[in-house]
């Protein structure tokens, strides 16, 4: 707040303590001023009873009148961290996390056996797995990929060569090094770590490319990587991109090419395990895209639940004088709930329950779901609403519901979702949440583009 130019560290304090911020955890202006401020006549006495208060009444729901010290186990570390059964269970919801972007020719699964080579500079880092604000975490205690693929696939030859620098370029590594050495940009030139590539590369960004304070003007995968993965595809072996990284990057050139990509994340201490286990195939992806991509970044802000601008485009057709890009679409690379499973799955029959509710009734809506394809597998089904018209502009498709299934290869199951009489409000111009009477329509599918539809009037 003094940055921004609101007063010395006295006045902030004060302010902050009126807005209602009841700690001051690292400025320490509240320990510091708020006595002179009280006797300025600057806060009240019940202000700083208030704030007190409420900080006292957490302490005490939490127990810590009875036991002060109950956190505070010497014994709990060789009991609750890194247990085999927490990393177990590490390792398993990592997997879950994942999520498939695209498969080429069925290069996914990997078959544990004969030769795979592993490139890239994240493939063999620990540093990287933890992924950024995880300052009490030990990174030399994750397990790479590099020894996740050894551990899931025993009888196959695993090699590995760095292939490319994260990036080459010389600001950017010292920036990320911030805290340490963890990006050393290599001495051998990028033609001489090409010449080593082989066909699963690991590639995004690292640790400190994400996260607080680490904007990036250009979110694509770096260009000395972006080299590597052309050098890959050149060689005409299957490719398989396994991408990490702490947000949604631009990708379009990468999906173009003839390769199959997983995104990972930053999986943490179990992301080699994790990752072999997907790639692999012990484990089927069932991950969803959580934000939505952009095809380049003059298309952000772009999300799901964005509302139409200007005049909206009706179709995908460019139209003169409508609300469109003269040299991309408008819709996203990859939509909000993405995620491709090594299964097929096939929607169809959606149905409202109703298609009259009152207002203070909830709707159940089915849909049909058949696993098409060759595995096991778990499909998340999703339903999208839309107001058809209100009061306050509506927005384009709101999440409202869903549920991941599991479904044998061949099975058909019909999945049930329900509205509830919440899900239809929204805070009109007097900031009231209510709901308003007239037609709905809802999407039911894999994701937010979602074409399957039903309709419902709210009476």
């Amino acid at each position: 707040m003094i940055a921004h130019g609101l007063g010395d560290l006295q006045a902030i304090s004060a302010l902050a303590l009126k807005a209602g911020l009841d700690m001051d955890m690292v400025g320490e202006g509240f320990l510091t001023t708020l006595k002179k401020s009280l006797e300025e006549g600057k806060v009240t006495e019940a202000k700083i009873t208030s704030a007190t208060r409420r900080i006292l009444e957490a302490k005490y729901k939490l127990g810590l009148f009875d036991d002060p010290y109950r956190y505070i186990d010497k014994k709990r570390p060789a009991k609750d961290i890194l247990t085999t059964e927490h990393k177990k269970i590490a390792r398993e919801v990592a997997a879950k996390t994942f999520v498939l972007l695209k498969k080429h020719k069925n290069v996914l699964r990997l078959k544990k056996e004969g030769t795979i080579a592993l490139i890239g500079d994240l493939a063999n880092s620990k540093n990287n797995m933890l992924a950024t604000w995880a300052p009490t975490g030990e990174p030399q205690l994750s397990v790479p990929l590099l020894q996740g693929f050894k551990n899931v696939a025993p009888n196959a030859k695993i090699s590995y060569a760095k292939g490319a620098n994260i990036t080459n370029d010389e600001i950017m590594a010292k920036n990320v090094n911030i805290f340490g050495a963890t990006e050393v940009i290599d001495e051998r030139t990028p033609e001489e770590m090409l010449n080593e590539a082989g066909e699963v590369a690991v590639v995004g960004e690292a640790t400190e490319m994400t996260g607080e304070s680490s904007s990036r003007t250009d979110i694509q995968i770096p260009a000395s990587q972006k080299k590597l993965i052309h050098a890959l595809v050149d060689t005409g072996k299957p490719v398989v991109l396994v991408l990490m990284s702490g947000r949604p990057l631009v990708i379009e050139e990468e999906l173009g090419l003839p390769l199959s990509m997983l995104q990972v994340w930053f999986p943490g201490v179990e992301a080699g395990n994790a990752i072999a286990d997907v790639v692999f195939g012990d484990y089927n992806p069932s991950g969803k895209l959580t934000t939505t991509w952009p095809i380049n970044v003059g298309q952000i802000p772009i999300y799901r639940s964005i509302k139409n601008t200007g005049r909206p485009q009706p179709t995908e057709e460019f139209l003169k004088f409508k609300s469109n890009y003269l040299d991309a679409p408008n819709t996203p690379l990859l939509h909000f709930g993405f995620g491709l499973s090594y299964t097929d799955f096939e929607y169809s029959d959606v149905k409202v329950a109703k298609t009259e509710i009152d207002q203070d009734e909830s709707l159940a809506i089915s849909v049909t779901l058949k696993n098409t394809g060759n595995y096991d597998g778990e499909e998340v089904v999703q339903l999208y609403l839309k107001d058809v018209v209100r009061t306050i502009t509506p927005p384009n498709r709101e999440l409202k519901g869903f549920k991941k299934v599991f479904l044998k290869k061949g099975e058909t199951k019909t999945i049930t979702l329900n509205l509830q009489p919440a899900d239809l409000k929204f805070y009109n111009a007097d900031l009231d949440f209510v709901p308003e009477a007239g037609d709905f329509e809802v999407f039911v599918g894999t994701d937010s583009n979602a074409t399957l539809k039903a309709s419902f009037t709210l009476r």
